[in-house]
């Protein structure tokens, strides 16, 4: 196996039902410039071709296949059946660049860093991903400081023995929405740093419709209302239920958006993003009462992978999770 500057690296992949897209990431790691050790692809209950997809990488790629139980429990997987040092993650709809793990691993600059991410941009044209872009939610969170907060599991690589020190991820996020946000705020609760390479590039393949991309922005609303279940000392105020009735027929909330982007917008999309906005903002309050209702009924059967009684988050932090 190969070194580089003491580290070995392995990729981890979670995927479930991406037959359009896992080819196309898979392709693209097995083009990086720092070739990884090992790729790892962990087939979470996928029910349509991707098992039938990965075995035309026989011999380049390692695969496991799981039961369906979320991506959470799906990196969980590859990280235990990893030998390395560092761990890089991506998705199944990320387009690593050639130079990805190679920019990545300059991140690592002292013993105090222990997990270090990367940008994230569209992949392809649309006016939804153009918006993601320019609000940079699937990038590191970082404080008005520079302070890094919080990594994205789109484009992100964490020391392999502290993630085995803070118990990896908690496998009761049911799906993708905060549960890297978790990982990160007891990483640096353990009394590490996280780095962001602004170089270390991963395209991702944006939701293209308003539908598809609010149904995501529901997933982190139900990761938050977990997030909040692990957390209770950062459980707000906020009556979710009342503001989702204001917000949905408050109106003068988008006029405000508008405004704000049409001092530096076109006037099609200071429309559309507005009503994004709006949209992303009561997807979210729903995806957090449907977890409220659908998931913390059986809460208590999974036991705590971390005590959290004593550790306060930062506002910062609390908001990171607010991403696509």
């Amino acid at each position: 196996m190969h070194e580089t500057a003491g580290w070995t690296i392995s990729v981890v992949v979670p995927v479930y039902n991406a037959e359009t897209t896992i080819s196309a990431t898979i392709e693209h790691l097995l083009r990086q410039s720092l070739t990884p050790d090992e790729i790892i692809v962990v087939d979470d209950g996928s029910t349509d071709e991707t098992a039938n997809l990965l075995k035309a990488f026989a011999g380049q790629i390692t695969v496991l296949s799981k039961t369906n139980g979320g991506p959470a429990s799906a990196r969980n997987a590859g990280i235990q059946a990893s030998s390395s040092s560092l761990i890089a993650f991506t998705d199944s709809d990320c387009l690593p660049d050639e130079e990805w793990l190679q920019e990545l691993v300059k991140g690592f600059k002292s013993d105090l860093v222990s997990g270090v991410g990367g940008s994230v941009e569209a992949a392809t044209d649309g006016l939804v991903g153009e918006y993601i872009d320019l609000h940079g939610w699937m990038n590191p969170q970082q404080e008005a400081s520079g302070i890094v907060t919080s990594l994205v599991t789109a484009n992100a690589c964490f020391r392999s023995d502290v993630l085995q020190q803070t118990n990896l991820f908690d496998e009761r996020f049911p799906g993708p929405g905060a549960e890297d946000t978790e990982l990160s705020i007891r990483v640096r609760s353990a009394g590490y740093e996280l780095s962001f390479v602004k170089t270390a590039l991963v395209r991702h393949l944006h939701k293209k419709t308003v539908w598809s991309y609010c149904k995501n922005m529901a997933n982190h609303g139900e990761g938050r209302a977990v997030l909040e279940q692990l957390w209770p000392q950062e459980q707000t105020s906020v009556n979710r239920s009342q503001e989702l009735m204001r917000s949905a027929f408050g109106l003068r909330t988008m006029f405000r958006f508008y405004s704000s982007y049409r001092q530096h917008l076109d006037r099609r999309r200071s429309v559309l993003f507005s009503f994004l906005d709006h949209c992303q903002y009561l997807a979210r309050i729903w995806g957090y009462r449907r977890g409220k209702r659908r998931r913390l009924k059986t809460f208590k059967s999974i036991p705590l992978s971390a005590d959290h009684s004593n550790i306060r988050l930062s506002k910062k932090m609390v908001d990171s999770e607010n991403r696509v």
